[in-house]
């Protein structure tokens, strides 16, 4: 089939990986890599953060509060430490879900160049529908986190987790971003940082890319060889460059 249709992810693809901000505080709390992502997949589907995700809980204290007890859950901790043979007296780190929290959500605010340079010259050929799919976060509509219409802008749909009750990798938000579209799966292809993500949407026959958490403009010379498309112009490939513009 001919792919009519791109969909993006947004954290770690359009915008820089709140990943960043978790291995920073890692570091700075002396907290083994790779625990904090360990916890919140360990605390899937009923944790909090899947929960906001869903937006079945408020950005208040009954996030902040499930949060920091996800992480800082007693078998979890066991879990992790056997998973990846550390001695068992290791002491349980002590974790502030809501400083990780706005930490990440500061972190991951900056436009990621490659991408975004990408969307706009698809939307300059006209030959194709672009979506996002992602799992979000209901801001307080007070708060300057809560306007991303800039964002939106760039897409035709806007496929959000916290607005459908649905979240990634459930299959239900995929079938409905091609709804959206009005496309089949064979005709979009999807861009994520995530390999779960990914695993669920090429079950559905979706074509798929996987963005790296460090040199993105390669997912863009791969979506070219997807498209048959000129994206890059080589400054995207300078991930140290100035941050493009939304």
């Amino acid at each position: 089939m001919v792919i009519k249709a791109c969909i993006f992810d947004i954290g770690g693809v359009c915008v820089l990986s709140p990943l960043h901000a978790i291995r920073t505080y890692e570091t700075q709390n002396s907290i083994p890599a790779g625990y904090i992502s360990y916890a919140i997949v360990a605390s899937s589907p009923s944790g909090s953060w899947d929960k906001l995700e869903r937006g079945e809980i408020p950005m208040n204290s009954t996030f902040y509060n499930g949060f920091t007890s996800d992480l800082t859950n007693p078998k979890t901790w066991t879990s992790f430490l056997r998973s990846r043979n550390l001695p068992s007296t290791t002491p349980l780190p002590s974790i502030n879900g809501e400083a990780l929290f706005w930490q990440m959500m500061t972190k991951s605010r900056a436009p990621n160049p490659p991408i975004v340079s990408a969307i706009r010259k698809l939307r300059a050929t006209g030959r194709y529908k672009l979506a996002a799919l992602t799992n979000d976060y209901q801001f307080p509509k007070d708060h300057p986190f809560s306007d991303n219409s800039q964002l939106r802008e760039l897409f035709n749909v806007f496929v959000s987790s916290s607005e459908c009750g649905m979240r990634k990798p459930e299959e239900g938000i995929y079938k409905l971003a091609l709804e959206r579209l009005g496309v089949e799966a064979g005709e979009a292809v999807f861009l994520d940082d995530l390999g779960v993500n990914l695993k669920t949407a090429k079950g559905l026959g979706i074509v798929t890319v996987r963005v790296p958490l460090q040199e993105t403009w390669r997912a863009v010379k791969e979506l070219e060889g997807v498209l048959g498309e000129v994206l890059l112009d080589g400054k995207e490939e300078e991930e140290g460059g100035e941050k493009a513009r939304l």
